[in-house]
């Protein structure tokens, strides 16, 4: 089985890049399955995530030009490598992979995976003409599926996380953790008021904040206004996410929009209780509020500093959320997510 997965770059350090290069590997790994992974953009950087050797890579190597005018171009050398490749299952994502799965002349069955809140999603026409268009649509939670009612099929496959979990926070430790992208739907600017407001009657506490992006200096000028910059580090990236986990004893997070947030789910498999707003849609499908977690209304400040406060107080209460949050993770393990795609691959070739 020849599987061709179209992504527009490989670059970033953000989760969705993560689970591709995950996937894509594990597949690799597989005898009888040949992988190729088909980057959009030109691109001077090399993957940030390892790939297998065995994963062959082609390159449109489209220039990114504002007003989309690239596009025709992007569409026509994807028919040409198609019609080369003849791969038996596509998968697109993201906007670039909506355009090539409405515009596209496809070869084999087509998938299209949303990683991201159709409901917040930018270019939401695309997603409403690409289910004619494609054979599968394949969302990360339920709410997601519900926006696709004219598609051929929809099914509900979530992320899963490669992180080990040999380490166990240290649930006396007063640190707490946020990783990701420093983009707007991300809004660190609130979680520096918010923990400006927790720490108020806790000193002794710390938030470290990993990760890079857009909003990497309006977030370092919040926390100085803020003046915060002896509560709050701003580290950067991080290759060691395991440390950075379980260094802390709880994991905060204040996103206004999530598809299916692997930071949460990484942070659970280490044994960290989280906090979270109840954002569209993600959160809601891995946090079990008061079990594993907390979960707040979305925008309600007040309520979301009074949960962070609760774990902040009792170290038990952070250590008993955080066996639970461990136990909920096991539930998204590799081999199990990675067989319901194998299932569905099967089902889409053999069907031909």
């Amino acid at each position: 089985m020849h599987i061709l997965y179209v992504i527009e770059k490989m670059s970033g350090v953000g989760g969705m890049e993560r689970i591709f290069a995950d996937k894509i590997n594990w597949l690799a790994r597989q005898e009888d399955i040949k992988v190729t992974l088909l980057l959009v953009w030109k691109d001077q950087q090399r993957p940030v995530f390892n790939l297998d050797s065995r994963v062959h890579i082609e390159h449109i190597d489209a220039q990114m030009v504002k007003g989309g005018l690239t596009y025709p171009i992007v569409v026509w050398r994807y028919n040409q490598l198609v019609k080369r490749l003849k791969p038996d299952v596509t998968v697109l994502s993201w906007v670039i992979g909506a355009m090539l799965a409405t515009f596209g002349k496809h070869v084999g069955k087509t998938i299209f995976e949303l990683h991201h809140s159709a409901a917040t999603m930018r270019h939401a026409w695309l997603l409403r003409t690409l289910q004619r268009r494609t054979d599968v649509v394949v969302t990360l939670t339920p709410e997601d599926a519900q926006f696709f009612t004219q598609a051929q099929q929809v099914e509900v496959i979530p992320n899963f996380t490669t992180i080990g979990c040999n380490k166990q926070p240290d649930y006396d430790t007063k640190r707490c953790v946020a990783l990701g992208r420093l983009v707007p739907a991300k809004d660190y600017p609130r979680m520096v008021r918010l923990w400006k407001e927790a720490v108020k009657e806790h000193q002794d506490w710390q938030l470290d904040i990993y990760g890079d992006g857009p909003e990497s200096e309006h977030v370092r000028q919040c926390i100085e206004e803020a003046q915060m910059n002896d509560k709050i580090l701003l580290h950067g990236n991080t290759n060691d996410v395991t440390k950075a986990y379980s260094e802390a004893s709880i994991y905060m997070m204040t996103s206004h929009t999530e598809g299916f947030p692997m930071v949460l789910l990484e942070a659970m498999t280490i044994g960290l209780p989280v906090v979270a707003f109840d954002c569209p849609y993600g959160p809601r499908n891995i946090i079990q509020n008061g079990v594993n977690g907390l979960l707040i209304a979305l925008n309600k400040d007040k309520a979301y500093v009074s949960a962070l406060t609760l774990l902040m107080d009792n170290a038990e209460r952070r250590r008993l959320m955080g066996e639970k949050a461990r136990e909920m993770a096991q539930r998204f393990s590799c081999e199990t997510i990675m067989q319901r795609w194998m299932d569905l691959f099967n089902t889409l070739v053999n069907d031909k």
